[in-house]
């Protein structure tokens, strides 16, 4: 397809429906992530009319029964709403006084794809207003400016959706456990991973050098967990949790499932998601990994024992 044509809207099989942890190569999965990841960075930037939350609480972006969604946003004394459709493979709006449109995802160019969802949506009466420049990747090139076609697999989204979906089903029985202060589950469209954070109502203080994203949300004392689908630097998926500030002797720290290990080039534990895939419980080695290195950070760094108790009501 062109550069300068809209994906169409094929039908496609759904592999990943019955697998609860499906595969996901990186190297098969990185040409359509990089599309999918600039449309849902499209899509986050516009959560950020709203008001700003400690932390950036309000940023992500919360998973559904056919995707992601924006949730409400304010607009025009009402809200609207953006879901990413991982079924149907479109993008939905609806707004509060009853409006509603949609576009096909398929394989386009980043400047033809962000230029007809931007339009579609000032034609509706929306004020889509956003930065026009990626956050937090590496050499991002304007979205106006990225005229190169870009595949996007329906199979490979699905299933990195799917992953979403069983990640943050576990996740949110571990942070039932958590007493302290937390944040909703989501995706965080910036650094492209579903994550979970913890902090134990302690500031911190962020690196020297840390841009205004990190500055915002490196100023408090926190763990956090996750998984992503890697990146060039690390080009397997995995499931990640980090403890800041990095506390002396974390790496030292005995954690699990077996194939759960410390990562020195990335300062935090690592378990990758094709050995979890192989284990006989993914669930309970992805709980174990989640609570090990909780418990790793948490001695570490001297957190309160009592912020995480038994999750069941008394």
């Amino acid at each position: 397809m062109s550069a300068g044509k809209l994906p169409s809207n094929t039908s496609s099989s759904n592999p990943a429906a019955g697998d609860l942890w499906p595969a996901l190569s990186w190297e098969a999965f990185e040409q359509t992530r990089y599309l999918l990841h600039v449309v849902l960075q499209v899509v986050g930037k516009l959560k950020l009319a709203g008001p700003f939350q400690a932390q950036w609480a309000e940023v992500p972006l919360w998973l559904g029964a056919r995707g992601l969604t924006t949730g409400p946003i304010p607009y025009a004394g009402g809200v609207y709403e953006v879901r990413a459709d991982f079924i149907s493979h479109e993008l939905k709006w609806f707004t509060s006084s009853g409006g509603s449109g949609q576009l096909p995802l398929g394989s386009t160019s980043v400047a033809t794809l962000v230029d007809t969802f931007l339009a579609r949506l000032r034609h509706a009466g929306i004020d889509a207003s956003i930065t026009l420049i990626p956050q937090e990747v590496s050499n991002p090139i304007p979205f106006d400016h990225d005229k190169q076609p870009r595949p996007y697999d329906r199979d490979m989204v699905n299933a990195w959706w799917h992953i979403l979906l069983s990640t943050q089903r576990v996740m949110q029985v571990f942070q039932g456990r958590f007493t302290g202060k937390t944040q909703p589950i989501g995706l965080m469209w910036g650094t492209f991973d579903i994550r979970v954070p913890f902090y134990n109502g302690k500031p911190a203080s962020p690196a020297p050098n840390a841009d205004f994203v990190r500055r915002n949300a490196m100023n408090a004392e926190l763990m956090e967990m996750g998984w992503w689908s890697g990146d060039p630097s690390y080009p397997r998926s995995a499931f990640y949790s980090f403890t800041y500030p990095q506390p002396q002797g974390i790496e030292h720290a005995k954690v699990g499932p077996s194939a759960a290990r410390w990562d020195a080039g990335l300062g935090e534990f690592l378990l990758d998601y094709d050995d979890l895939r192989q284990s006989r419980n993914p669930d309970g080695d992805l709980l174990a990994f989640l609570e090990s290195t909780y418990n790793a950070g948490a001695t570490a760094a001297g957190w309160d024992s009592t912020l995480l108790g038994s999750g069941r009501p008394k």
